[in-house]
């Protein structure tokens, strides 16, 4: 076992869970049987203190598609283009709980963490995790896939340093680079906030990530330089601008499936179209009673309104 991966599986946060996540992963498990496997907290609210505040986000890894979705278009759709999202809401002891969560079968995720151009997987699982619920051996698991998202990420990146970088402004810059992939421009600062919360953490796993030789990185004086020449530099800045464009299409076509999916699916995709893009679409009844079939429509008027630069 590398030392990344012994750093991913010994973080003494992982099961510090927020108040009232248990009700969640209870309602979850009852939903999708036994094929689920593990139940993770990402994003900002793993720092929350009590699951009853707005709507978290979680990861469900599941072993089968079919006993999990309970059909085969559901199985089929997050086959080809992981995760499918839905939303549970529950009672919990101090009342309603609400979360957004996507499913995804363990092995894919292995897998996704080391895709060439979609950073949807890498750039979320080597950040912090909390582990909600876990079967026996996913935990070893999920520290090797971390380990293996953090070497994506950071392969990815340290062609384009021209000069040692602390493990903050070498990861604020990693962020800066996914954030452009997103089909929403993220406010200034927004990435180095999002480190600024963890701050040992990307401190204490910078030397590990620089000990994997896949990750192209040296660690000298407390700073990570890039192990790449000025070939891999241009490699990699035009794979960025690959990226830029691949992950803006992917994202919107996760978009549109979950019109399926979710919740008043329709309204949410239209909600979610117009926050990342700036593009208004009124839902109808009909979209809302058909919003598989809507939401081909919704992605042809938004591209036709410019939602798609």
């Amino acid at each position: 076992m590398s030392a990344l991966v012994d750093f991913m599986a010994g973080d003494p946060a992982l099961d510090q869970v927020p108040d009232g996540t248990q009700a969640l992963v209870d309602a979850i498990r009852e939903r999708h049987g036994a094929a689920v496997q593990g139940v993770l907290l990402y994003g900002s609210c793993r720092r929350k203190n009590d699951a009853g505040e707005g709507l978290v986000d979680l990861l469900v890894l599941v072993d089968r598609y079919r006993p999990a979705l309970g059909g085969r278009l559901a199985a089929a759709l997050n086959l080809l283009l992981p995760p499918n999202v839905y939303y549970l809401q529950t009672e919990g002891p101090s009342g309603t709980l609400r979360c957004k969560y996507a499913v995804i079968r363990l092995d894919q995720l292995e897998r996704r963490v080391r895709a060439r151009h979609d950073h949807y997987f890498w750039a979320r699982f080597c950040q912090p995790i909390r582990i909600a619920h876990a079967e026996p051996g996913v935990r070893n698991r999920l520290a090797v896939l971390r380990a293996d998202a953090a070497v994506s990420f950071a392969r990815r990146v340290a062609p384009l340093l021209r000069e040692p970088r602390s493990p903050a402004e070498f990861w604020t810059e990693a962020m800066r680079r996914t954030y452009r992939c997103e089909l929403r421009p993220e406010p200034p600062g927004a990435a180095a906030t999002l480190i600024g919360h963890d701050p040992d953490y990307w401190q204490y796993m910078a030397p590990a990530l620089a000990a994997e030789p896949r990750a192209g990185l040296l660690w000298q004086d407390a700073r990570l330089a890039s192990r790449r020449g000025a070939l891999s530099r241009l490699n990699s800045a035009l794979a960025w601008g690959l990226r830029r464009f691949w992950g803006k299409a992917m994202n919107l076509a996760r978009l549109f499936k979950a019109a399926g999916t979710f919740t008043n699916g329709i309204d949410y995709l239209v909600w979610k179209v117009e926050r990342h893009s700036g593009v208004r679409i009124e839902p109808t009844e009909r979209m809302r009673a058909h919003p598989r079939r809507a939401a081909w429509g919704l992605a042809w008027r938004t591209w036709r309104q410019g939602g798609f630069r």
